[in-house]
């Protein structure tokens, strides 16, 4: 076999430029991982950006703006658009571009032009308000995409603006109780409605009694700041409504829970779902070998915990294995909006990966639990310590790390350099392992950690297992303790609930 031997320098240069590629990839690939979700925005002039330059200011500008990749916005206000079937113009109309458009979640935000009498005469017509409300939400709830609808309370009319004209004072007033009673009668068919795609929020306090959020002289259309100040509260709604929108490329069923497969670049990946999140959104991050000891798992589903995993097979810890975690953990925490701290669970040779990636993001994982892990190289897969080793992966691991020659490598690598961030931020730590494992032996591994750990102050809790099959060199066995890693999960997995 022929051995190709670069000099450090080399080295260096080349695992540079590789870094850079994947780095680059992973700073745009968060929206390649599902397509994005298409939010149609149905309302007046106040939608489509009336008083200012509409394409780059209006609401729904912003909001695209706001919430960044993974969504696509489309602006379907109609300037004098009612509610009302019987106004002119009104918002029927335009429903059929919505349809066409076939959004996964729609914003509604109308009932302004439905409190204008006179030449027009909606508020005298507004007793059929209610029933025509239903019937917009029912099309929408009906369309084919099946969208969440989100029924805004409409924006308030500010009587403080500055510079409004006696008439317009004296239309505004007569018009401001008239709004108010159609934003309760909004909110009355939402509750009535009682469908678990239909929601309502209410826009009214981002401007109420803020004059300086208004245009001079209307009282009605907020300024740039007023509209940027709807979206940031509207893209709030909007990531929390998206939180379960899963488009993956394909799904199944994992003991009786949907399991959603998407693609991290090159990598795979997959999330279990509970039938109902535990609050927080918490959730266990499995490395390597996710159907191995996964009872725990499969309990904890009912619990309201997710179920993550990415594939980084062969890549035992090293720089790219980190890209693909840091790009689930984007992925999972900003689109899906789960814990920020998830827990991290690693059997055998994942050890790498949950130790590296909690090692390097400390504050960012709520505990960690490992079986029999891999913490030192050298031990598994080098077998330079008393364990057996395995050649074919000692020399995988060398490639992912770009060694040429392994005893220049530093003796820093393995996963007890972390021990001082793991042990300052306190994570919660549990382990099990053999005593009689020939292929991991915990000497070399997990209680040279714990000794690690120990000497900064912290702990890691054991359940030892006497004695693994002997097929298995010691390094499988039937889990002692499943209820005890249970109970671990629930009471350090979940940040906001302590």
């Amino acid at each position: 076999m022929n051995v190709l031997l670069l000099t450090s320098t080399q080295v260096r240069a080349c695992f540079g430029a590789w870094i850079f590629l994947i780095l680059s990839h992973v700073s745009g690939a968060a929206a390649a991982i599902e397509p994005a979700l298409r939010i149609a925005c149905v309302g007046d002039s106040i939608t489509a950006g009336a008083r200012v330059e509409a394409e780059l200011e209006s609401y729904p500008a912003q909001l695209s703006q706001q919430l960044g990749e993974g969504y696509e916005v489309r602006n379907f206000g109609l300037g004098g658009a009612t509610l009302l079937r019987s106004g002119t113009p009104h918002v029927w109309s335009e429903l059929s571009k919505v349809d066409a458009f076939l959004p996964d979640g729609v914003i509604v935000a109308l009932g302004t032009n439905d409190t204008v009498d006179g030449g027009r005469g909606n508020w005298s017509r507004i007793g059929s308000f209610e029933a025509d409300a239903r019937a917009l939400i029912r099309h929408l709830l009906d369309l084919p995409s099946s969208p969440w609808v989100l029924m805004v309370g409409p924006t308030a009319m500010v009587l403080e603006t500055p510079e409004l004209s006696a008439e317009r004072l004296a239309n505004l007033r007569e018009r401001l109780p008239r709004l108010e009673q159609l934003r309760g009668v909004l909110r009355r068919v939402c509750d009535q409605m009682d469908d678990p795609r239909l929601h309502f929020e209410d826009l009214g306090p981002v401007l109420r009694r803020k004059p300086h959020l208004l245009t001079s002289g209307d009282g009605v259309h907020p300024n740039a700041e007023g509209y940027r100040a709807m979206a940031a509260q509207v893209a709030f709604w909007v990531r929390d409504l998206s939180a379960d929108q899963w488009r993956p490329i394909r799904s199944d069923q994992w003991h009786g829970y949907e399991r959603v497969h998407v693609a991290l670049g090159t990598q795979k990946a997959w999330v279990v779902r509970p039938l109902v999140p535990a609050p927080g959104r918490p959730w266990i991050w499995r490395a390597r070998f996710p159907f191995f000891h996964a009872e725990m798992d499969h309990e904890i589903l009912g619990h309201g915990f997710h179920i993550a995993y990415v594939d980084v097979a062969n890549l035992y810890g090293n720089e790219q294995a980190m890209a693909s975690g840091d790009e689930l953990y984007e992925w999972l925490t900003r689109r899906h909006k789960l814990n920020p701290r998830p827990v991290m669970e690693g059997v055998s040779r994942g050890g790498l990966f949950v130790y590296q990636w909690a090692g390097l993001h400390p504050q960012k994982v709520a505990a960690i639990y490992a079986d029999t892990p891999v913490c030192d190289p050298r031990s598994w897969p080098g077998g330079l310590g008393s364990g057996r080793g395995s050649k074919g992966d000692w020399q995988r691991l060398l490639g992912a790390y770009g060694v040429a020659d392994a005893h220049t490598w530093d003796s820093a690598f393995p996963v007890f350099r972390h021990a001082p961030s793991l042990a300052s931020e306190r994570i919660p730590m549990l382990s099990v392992i053999s005593e009689n494992d020939v292929i991991v032996p915990p000497s070399e591994n997990t209680l040279l950690l714990r000794k690690k750990v120990q000497s900064f102050g912290h702990d890691i809790e054991l359940i030892r297992v006497k004695e693994g099959t002997s097929a298995s060199g010691g390094h499988h066995f039937t889990h002692p303790r499943p209820d005890r890693v249970v109970r671990f999960f629930l009471e350090h997995g979940n940040p906001q609930r302590r």
